[in-house]
């Protein structure tokens, strides 16, 4: 739940147009488990942008299923294509399966890979051997389906397995090829403001999507952090701010509004294009959240 303090202390009136534009059409990353379609159906916005990550352990198939049913419920799905699950030869048929579906827009990622070879035998899709990165599974789609908007992803805090500089040159020419820029799970504003303007001082004029969770269970957004980035997400999670956020959530649960609100300057200017909310499958808090925010918004304009 939302509480007016919470916002009040959070949202300046010069704010608030940029705040409603982040707010408006955010993207909403599920999980494929369960009956996580019909929970979109039940508590989504009618022809929301849904994108549908890839399980390490699961197998592609997944995936491509969830971002099937979606689409048939009137959903803007994107799937994510993991590099560790598509090869040379399996690639074509999973494209081809997903444009057929109706789907516009994928998220390619490196992936990470089960245990052993434990995903071979999760996913009729993948047959062959995998793309070694996520920079030849971009080039292949790009290649047999160059009519599909590409997604890749950003590091704002940097990647625990992937030096700096290796993720800055990956970037620069995924970036050539990109419809947009997702960041990785951030809770410090600051940090995302501040690598979203250096892209743009070095001419990367992608559009960059904040990763900010939505209204999750607390203890999991902290073991969530303990696993991103090089840890100052932790540090901030810990720090005044956004342990204030966490005291004025409902019990045990995220509240992301000074998050969102941190993505907008004193002045109103906003460098990011909107916002990508990891769910972590809670749609109907995080829509609540979001709605709350929204009519917050408006009753001030009105106000």
């Amino acid at each position: 739940m939302i509480r007016k303090s919470t916002v009040d202390a959070s949202v300046s009136p010069a704010q608030r147009h940029g705040l409603r534009e982040l707010l408006e059409d955010p993207r909403f990353e599920v999980l494929p488990l369960g009956r996580i379609v019909d929970d979109a159906v039940a508590h989504l916005p009618a022809g929301a942008k849904v994108t549908v990550t890839a399980s390490p352990t699961r197998g592609a198939d997944p995936t491509v299923e969830t971002a099937e049913a979606l689409i048939r419920k009137g959903f803007r799905a994107v799937p994510h294509l993991a590099a560790t699950q598509h090869g040379e030869d399996s690639l074509p048929h999973t494209l081809e399966r997903l444009q057929t579906a109706g789907v516009q827009e994928v998220f390619v990622v490196g992936g990470d890979a089960a245990d052993g070879q434990a995903r071979r035998g999760k996913t009729t899709a993948m047959r062959d051997a995998p793309f070694s990165d996520g920079q030849k599974l971009l080039a292949a789609v790009r290649r047999l389906a160059p009519e599909l908007r590409l997604g890749v992803a950003g590091y704002p805090e940097g990647h625990p397995k992937i030096s700096q500089e290796t993720l800055d040159e990956s970037l620069a020419q995924k970036a050539e090829w990109a419809c947009c820029l997702v960041t990785q799970l951030c809770f410090d504003p600051q940090t995302v403001h501040e690598w979203a303007t250096g892209l743009r001082a070095r001419g990367v004029q992608t559009p960059v999507y904040a990763g900010v969770p939505g209204s999750v269970g607390s203890a999991r957004l902290m073991r969530v952090a303990g696993r991103i980035g090089i840890g100052d997400s932790l540090r901030f999670l810990a720090s005044g701010r956004a342990g204030l956020a966490l005291r004025l959530a409902s019990p045990g649960r995220y509240d992301p509004t000074s998050l969102v609100a941190g993505l907008v300057t004193a002045s109103g200017d906003v460098v990011v294009s909107g916002i990508h909310l990891y769910t972590f499958n809670a749609l109907e808090e995080t829509e609540l959240w979001r709605r709350r925010l929204v009519a917050w918004l408006e009753e001030g304009d009105h106000g």
